[in-house]
């Protein structure tokens, strides 16, 4: 990390760094100060973070009446490590240990919000691989065993304002971590603990950037409006979770022209790479996808006689079909939000019907594949 990504004055002691953080007055006379501290705790550095191999952040955090002392940053590693993964295969995530999350950091896991984001905002095209403002996000699952909507990609200029908050994460973890001045079990190169009393004001901290002002339908400070990114286990957390990871692409580059998604060859959804499961034990494994592309979202065709409403469309091979359906009045709510049926149809590249019987006239449905 070089002196021009530092946007905060750190010092060995907490009150002192809080303090200077405040300080808005004495810009010049700040800034001295801040590369003496930097010098002086450059060796208690620990957490790092690489924006050239486009590491992954995974979050981890309690609100509302679940809130605790303490939030944490982790980083999962590169991007390249889960795209290269075999398709279908599983492995543990490994940059945190259970020990971690319970032993200080909280009292235990249960009502524990968690999520993963990263970004190709901060490294240049040529060194990430990556068109720029690429994002990699996690999509809760509703039910452990069916995947999550398919987020939808946008422009370049939209994406970057997602790639802002999720890089400020990442750099305030690592100025906590300066800041700490001791490396620990909750302050390592992959983990630092954050404290919502010490950090919690500090601009770019988890718990200022991945709330949405909107409840339930935005995060990362409401630059992303397709839906809540992180997932929250049960009150009494005794069965997985998972979030599926999606690459979501810019629908442009920085000079306007069109970027079609190398995995999928289309210029539509985002890429399906896999997703993360949280066991009630604390350990974390990631499963890679079987398919080599997510299908395409399906064009429905909608029929109804009597109480019987027909949505039917062109399947593609190997995929699988589930019904959702809301309320006019509710579709503003994010899709995870919808009723399902439990019921799926498979794939055959032919036309496939769904039927729902019910006295609903105000009903509105949408088929997500998978």
């Amino acid at each position: 990390m070089n002196c021009n990504e530092l946007k905060s004055i750190l010092t060995n002691e907490p009150k002192a760094f809080m303090s200077q953080m405040s300080n808005q007055l004495n810009k010049a006379i700040v800034a001295g100060l801040g590369l003496l501290a930097l010098a002086q705790t450059a060796q208690a550095q620990t957490f790092k973070y690489s924006t050239s191999k486009t590491d992954l952040l995974l979050g981890f955090r309690k609100t509302g009446s679940a809130a605790e002392a303490n939030e944490a940053v982790v980083n999962i590693g590169s991007i390249s490590n889960y795209l290269s993964a075999v398709a279908g295969s599983s492995f543990s995530v490994t940059a945190f240990t259970p020990s971690q999350l319970t032993n200080g950091t909280f009292l235990n896991l249960n009502n524990l919000n968690w999520s993963v984001v990263g970004s190709s905002g901060l490294a240049s095209t040529t060194s990430s691989g990556f068109p720029k403002h690429t994002l990699w996000v996690t999509v809760p699952r509703t039910d452990v065993n069916i995947q999550s909507g398919v987020p939808i990609r946008s422009s370049v200029s939209s994406q970057s304002g997602v790639t802002t908050p999720i890089a400020t994460i990442a750099n305030n973890a690592i100025q906590i971590s300066l800041a700490l001045g001791t490396s620990n079990q909750f302050n390592t190169t992959t983990f630092v603990r954050e404290n919502i009393a010490t950090y919690g004001a500090v601009p770019g901290t988890l718990s200022t950037k991945m709330s949405g002002l909107v409840a339930g339908s935005s995060t990362l400070g409401d630059s992303w409006n397709q839906g809540n990114l992180e997932i929250t286990t049960p009150a009494s957390f005794t069965s997985a979770v998972r979030s599926d990871l999606y690459e979501v692409q810019p629908t442009t580059d920085l000079a306007g022209n069109t970027v079609v998604d190398p995995h999928t060859g289309t210029n539509s959804n985002a890429y399906f790479i896999g997703y993360f499961t949280l066991n009630p034990n604390g350990t974390m494994t990631f499963t890679r996808a079987s398919a080599t592309s997510a299908p395409s979202a399906p064009t429905l065709s909608i029929s109804r006689f009597g109480n019987t409403t027909s949505i039917s469309f062109t399947s593609a091979n190997s995929a699988t079909y589930t019904l959702c359906y809301t309320n006019a009045s509710s579709l503003t709510a994010p899709l995870a939000s919808w009723a399902t049926k439990l019921s799926t149809l498979s794939g055959n590249g032919g036309v496939q019907t769904f039927s729902d019987i019910t006295t609903d006239y105000d009903r509105v449905y949408s088929v997500k594949a998978q």
